[in-house]
């Protein structure tokens, strides 16, 4: 029971301290938050699990529903979690690029002279590159 109760005490001091979210980066913060939509996951399946024991004449031989509910409530956790972190992701990167906006004629402007740039550099190449015999 010391175990469980030394465990339960480092898990909330790991996840639930607010001040020591706050002194550091945000990556801490999302860390909490994603760990926590987990565990609510995870209880929340275990209270559906439990729910379905008054459906039983005899419960004490169905507790394994409660185990169950917890584990799809922790799958269903980190599918959510996953998916949330893909779409931070990406709106990320649309509002990056957003802020670099070229119109039609910049944007030919700047391909004709990084292609001149390059051809020239390319016959450069291969000019050095005649001069050496194998």
């Amino acid at each position: 029971m010391k175990k469980w109760i030394s465990l339960l005490m480092c898990f909330q001091f790991l996840t639930l301290n607010m001040v020591w979210a706050q002194s550091e980066d945000d990556i801490i913060k999302n860390t909490q938050d994603d760990m926590l939509m987990v565990v609510a996951a995870g209880g929340a399946g275990a209270v559906l699990g439990l729910s379905t024991l008054s459906f039983y004449d005899t419960p004490s031989k169905s507790i394994s529903n409660i185990w169950t509910g917890a584990a799809i409530g922790i799958i269903a956790g980190v599918i959510f979690v996953a998916y949330n972190s893909a779409q931070k992701g990406s709106e990320d990167l649309v509002s990056q690029h957003s802020s670099e906006r070229f119109s039609t004629p910049e944007r030919a402007e700047w391909h004709a002279k990084n292609s001149q740039f390059l051809s020239a550099q390319s016959v450069q190449f291969a000019t050095d590159l005649l001069k050496y015999s194998f």
